[in-house]
Order: C-alpha cells, then structure tokens, then sequence
C-alpha cells in the first residue's frame, strides 16, 4: 500500500513523460497480467498518449486508455498495466489515471521505453535484478532528483515511498541429529574403575563359532550319536561270533559222531 511520499518530483526535462517506478517481480503468486509500470509528466502542458506504445523485449506494445482519459496532465502520475483487471484486483484503492498494455518484464532485469505514434524514443530504462525488488514485495523507483532506481515499497500513481518492505527472516537450518546417547554408554564403560570389588554392568564375551548353525547341530547329532552306533555294532559283532561258533560246533558234533558211531562191517569167511 501507499506510505508516505516525497513531496519532491523527479526532475525530468519540461514537458518529457518519465518511467518513475517498475513492478516485475511480485512476491507472491504469479507474475502474469500481474505487473506494471509508473509514469509521470513533469512539464507544464498535458501530454497526449493517444498511439504511444511501450516498449519491451525488443517489441512496441500498444497503449490504451482505460480511466481518466489519454492525456497525462502536468505533475501528475499514471499507471500502465499489463493486464488492467488484474491490476484493480491487486489495489482496489487505486483512484489515479490508468493505461493497459501487454508485456512481461523480464525477472532478471531488461530495458523498457515509451514510444510515440511515430516510434521516437521519449524515455527509456534498463534495471536489473541486483538493484533490488526482486520478488521481495518492493519495486524499484526512480529516487527523487536522480535518474537512479532504487527498491521501496510500492506505490503506484503516487510519489515514491520512503518505506522499504523488510524482507522475510531467514529459515533457521536443521538441527544435525547426534548420537551423544551411544558414545556416552560405551565411553563409561571404558573408564571402568580398576577396583576388583567392580563389576561392570555389562554383559560377558562369549565366543561365536562361525561354522554354520545346522552344520553345528548336524556335528553335535552325530557326536551324540556316535556311542550308540558303536554299541550296536558290537553287538551284531558278538551275535555273529557267536552263531559262528555255534555252527562250528555243529559242524565238529557230526564229524565226531560219524567217526565214534561209524562201524565197519567185515564179511564172513
């Protein structure tokens, strides 16, 4: 909104129309139809802007009366707009002479003029981003007596404001997450007392084997039943010996028997 004005005029050649102020960069939400630019005549004599153009990004856009006529009258502020309904819609209480055009001025900075109907350079301007206003909520103005623009806050069909709209606080950078927590633990544990009566509150080492878990279970399985097989074993062994020695015996009986009971018989003469 307006803040208060210079009551000093920027000092321009008599009867010369000036660009006093430029919006290209909003601060919020997008720029299309959204900008616009300030002019002023600082002669003693109306100036008449029927055919002038403005002109940007190498083009002449043409320039229409909207309200309060197509003549500037001495001292006096006018607006060019590059989407006039949207720019009643940004200052409802805007109450001053008011142009539309269509251009898009450059965020990064450019040269803009105005033309006459027969394409003479009345006044032109190039402004960069580095001069300040660039999305900030400002605009830049030409500083009263000086052809320089500098940023305030923005003011259109009025002088320049010597309010400057602050820009916005910085965002504070994340705290970085630590772990204090872990290194607090294993740093008391290291500085143990060397006390024998000491005991720590940790846990014992105990050995990992690093063969594979079924693999230790098959080895104790087998370990386990290893005793087992070996008593079975000779078991069987013992069973076979002795049917073994049963059958050798069998074997002798016959053989003994045979030869005890075996009876030769002798003819008779």
């Amino acid at each position: 909104m307006p803040g208060a004005a210079f009551a000093q005029a920027p000092t321009v050649p008599s009867g010369q129309v000036v660009i006093t102020e430029i919006m290209y960069d909003l601060s919020s939400g997008s720029d299309s139809g959204r900008e616009w630019i300030e002019i002023f005549n600082s002669g003693t004599a109306p100036v008449k802007l029927t055919g002038w153009k403005m002109f940007e990004n190498g083009t002449n856009h043409k320039i229409a009366a909207v309200s309060g006529g197509d003549s500037i009258a001495p001292s006096t502020y006018a607006v060019i707009a590059d989407n006039s309904a949207k720019f009643r819609a940004d200052w409802p209480n805007f109450s001053g002479q008011l142009f539309d055009s269509t251009f898009s001025l450059g965020n990064d900075g450019e040269t803009i003029a105005l033309h006459t109907a027969s394409s003479t350079d009345i006044n032109s301007v190039s402004y960069q981003s580095s001069l300040g206003a660039a999305g900030d909520g400002n605009s830049l103005n030409r500083a009263p007596g000086d052809a320089s623009f500098i940023a305030r806050s923005p003011s259109p069909g009025t002088a320049m404001s010597i309010n400057v709209i602050p820009p916005p606080p910085p965002k504070a950078a994340p705290i970085a997450k630590t772990k204090t927590k872990t290194t607090t633990k294993k740093s008391a544990a290291k500085s143990a007392p060397a006390d024998p009566t000491y005991v720590a509150n940790t846990l014992p080492d105990v050995p990992v084997s690093e063969a594979d878990p079924e693999q230790v279970a098959t080895a104790d399985t087998a370990a386990a039943a290893a005793p087992a097989s070996n008593s079975s074993y000779l078991w069987w062994a013992a069973a076979a010996g002795l049917a073994l020695l049963a059958a050798a015996s069998i074997v002798a009986a016959k053989r003994y028997g045979k030869n005890d009971w075996n009876i030769i018989e002798e003819k008779a003469e």
